[in-house]
């Protein structure tokens, strides 16, 4: 039985906490806030109830092994059910009314003939070739990228990952290209290239830059779907930490960890911000950033950090509304004018919200999340990372708000004489409250053989030193945070 401290209580944190335990280690959480579950959370008031952080969970077989492993099915702790409604995405017209598309969910024929009907003959079809080849990427990265740890070496620079299996899968895969190119070879309508690259933008990096396997991302939603958890996702990391106590983890919040202390080569113990200290025998981090860049490593020795690519951040309109919209789907997009412009106002050298950007409004049919005859709402939309922009100045807050509410009106979905209260959720506070850099989200854009060794290693080079979440491979979202977890968990193996 090894004595393990888990640094941070994320998702990632918690997920590994759980595992470990149900593998008789003796686990103990170290949070340096009040509560677990870090970017994923809620907000409640007056009756009403919004998830911040993630809206949505795809590829659910992940957190199904993870609550069946260490205990009892996901199905008895939360109820985890698949959308009903479509997707709906909302395009600019040159002239007329703007062309809208419901994709249905988990259903690659109904999508098939929805972009038929939308863009006209052709794209339906041209958008299942794509999809063929996201699948063909998906079986091959599946193995040789997501379900294999990234280690460090000796010198603490991430190794590569295995390689595809010859010159047909790197065709495949092609880790040179990146998500627009292929878009742009494969998808002739602009519309359906937006449908594209909006799983980029999410992921907080540019299309341009991203590579090819991001089409991964769509891939994974028309063939498992998008889930959401009746009550709002943050209950699953409530049941998750609930999972956790029942396995004897001790969870500590509001206990800051200083530093890693190492004796004779290899982890000792941690060191908290009040002047304790705990002995272990393994360290895990859950951080937004390599644990020697977040100063937890001293020494001249500590190993170089992992660099995780620059993404955005994510700002969220939490809408209390009076009334309800009988017919509005769970997931509405109202994509830009120019949707390819919005990532180059994001990604500049001198980073500014798009001024016409592209938004995701999440109206959950959930009668829990409101008081009868009432709705809640979340506007989400990608600005720059708290630092380059000021997201504390209150002028920039309360104007950021009656923006969203009026692009909100001007693309079809005015609620403006609706809304009891909000509340706008920045960078700023993600970053209070997470302590990632600038409320800055690591997403998947560094995804493929290619840009594996930027993220940070699931085993470092001091031994029995290991990381998970989204800044560790294999990357951000709820689903792979999940995959990190389970990684680390076999690496370290059973006491």
């Amino acid at each position: 039985m090894a004595r393990i401290v888990v640094v941070g209580a994320g998702m990632g944190g918690l997920a590994v906490a759980a595992r470990l335990a149900t593998l008789r280690h003796e686990v103990t959480i170290c949070e340096r806030s009040s509560s677990t579950g870090g970017a994923s959370g809620s907000i409640v008031r007056d009756g009403f109830t919004f998830t911040t952080g993630p809206g949505l969970l795809t590829l659910p077989a992940v957190y199904r092994d993870l609550f069946l492993k260490t205990g009892a099915a996901i199905e008895d702790v939360v109820d985890l059910v698949p959308v009903t409604t479509p997707t709906r995405e909302s395009f600019a017209a040159a002239n007329g009314p703007r062309t809208v598309v419901d994709i249905p969910n988990a259903s690659r024929s109904g999508t098939h003939d929805a972009f038929e009907s939308g863009f006209g003959p052709g794209a339906g079809d041209d958008w299942q070739r794509l999809l063929h080849r996201a699948g063909e990427m998906w079986g091959i990265t599946r193995k040789t990228f997501f379900e294999a740890p990234l280690l460090a070496d000796p010198a603490g620079r991430a190794e590569r990952l295995r390689s595809a299996g010859g010159r047909a899968d790197l065709r495949t895969t092609a880790p040179w290209r990146s998500l627009r190119s292929l878009g742009r070879a494969h998808l002739s309508d602009p519309r359906l290239r937006a449908h594209l690259e909006r799983f980029a933008v999410e992921a907080g990096c540019h299309p341009g830059k991203a590579p090819a396997t991001l089409a991964t991302l769509p891939y994974l939603e028309e063939t498992f779907g998008v889930w959401w958890v009746r009550g709002g996702l943050h209950r699953m990391t409530e049941a998750l930490h609930a999972r956790c106590v029942q396995r004897k983890v001790k969870v500590r919040t509001d206990t800051a960890v200083t530093a890693i202390e190492r004796a004779g080569g290899r982890v000792s113990g941690v060191l908290f911000a009040d002047g304790g200290r705990l002995d272990a025998d393994i360290v895990i981090t859950d951080l937004p950033i390599d644990p020697g860049a977040a100063g937890l490593l001293p020494g001249p020795k500590a190993p170089a950090a992992g660099r995780v690519p620059a993404s955005s951040a994510m700002l969220e309109l939490h809408l209390a509304l009076r009334g309800r919209t009988p017919g509005t789907p769970h997931r509405t997009y109202l994509f830009a004018d120019d949707p390819g412009r919005e990532p180059d106002a994001l990604f500049a050298d001198r980073a500014t919200p798009p001024a016409d950007p592209t938004l995701c409004v999440l109206a959950p049919d959930d009668e829990t999340l409101a008081p009868e005859g009432h709705s809640a709402w979340t506007v989400q939309l990608r600005v720059p990372r708290h630092g380059p922009m000021d997201w504390d100045a209150a002028a920039g807050r309360d104007g950021f708000s009656a923006t969203v509410l009026d692009l909100l009106a001007r693309r079809g979905l005015d609620v403006r004489d609706r809304v009891l209260w909000s509340v706008l959720r920045t960078p700023a506070d993600l970053a209070g409250q997470t302590g990632a850099p600038g409320g800055e989200v690591p997403g998947a854009g560094a995804d493929g053989p290619r840009n594996a060794p930027r993220r940070v290693p699931n085993r470092s080079a001091v031994p029995g030193l290991f990381s998970v979440g989204a800044s560790a491979h294999p990357g951000g979202g709820l689903t792979r945070v999940g995959m990190s977890a389970a990684l680390v968990a076999e690496l370290i193996g059973r006491a």
